[in-house]
């Protein structure tokens, strides 16, 4: 009977974290392509509020799908670690971090040729993997550390090769500087959530 509360009570949690998300990417997909130029980074040639509106939108209809599924892995992997709060800011963080990351590094010589436009929620998906993994790993959760290694090891690896090992992507640039600045951030959310956490444990 506990677990069976403890399971509804993470569901809600997921469902009501993870639905208002899925459902700001969908609303943004149906956005005139007009406004979605306006909302894309555009290296050279933007505005500063690209920093905060590219991480969220997608070059097709197949590229927002591929995010909200990946929304549904997120709560399959971390579900006990998903709360509202936390997560949407965690999301804003590594979705601003990713396209400052391609804005700093997806230049020659680290990626050739250089980018010049970037959307896409992939860099707040590897943030979210990233930090449910370093979760895993400071509640000492099997498989934490596997999971961790894995992505930490293919952002970088993807990072110093500049191009992607593996993708699933129909998106014919993908992000690779984005993707390792969203996974940092994610990292980085983790531990200072962490150490709140640990904080107000130990003032109870």
């Amino acid at each position: 009977m506990v677990a069976r509360n403890i399971v509804k009570q993470t569901t809600q949690q997921c469902l009501i974290t993870l639905t208002p998300v899925a459902i700001v990417l969908v609303l943004l997909l149906l956005l005139p392509q007009q406004w979605l130029s306006l909302l894309a980074y555009q290296r050279g040639d933007g505005d500063w509020w690209e920093f905060l509106t590219a991480g969220f939108i997608h070059f097709e209809l197949s590229h927002g799908v591929s995010s909200i599924i990946g929304l549904g892995v997120m709560w399959l992997l971390f579900a006990e670690h998903i709360k509202p709060l936390p997560v949407w800011l965690m999301l804003v963080a590594t979705a601003v971090m990713s396209v400052a990351f391609e804005h700093w590094l997806a230049v020659e010589p680290y990626v050739m040729p250089t980018v010049t436009e970037n959307k896409g929620f992939s860099g707040a998906l590897y943030g979210f993997f990233a930090c449910g993994a370093t979760l895993d790993i400071i509640k000492r959760r099997p498989f934490g550390l596997v999971l961790w290694l894995l992505v930490i090891g293919k952002v970088t690896a993807e990072a110093v090769l500049g191009q992607p090992i593996l993708s699933f992507s129909e998106v014919d640039r993908v992000a690779v500087m984005g993707h390792l600045g969203g996974a940092i951030t994610g990292v980085f959310c983790a531990l200072v959530y962490g150490f709140n956490l640990r904080h107000k444990q130990a003032r109870q």
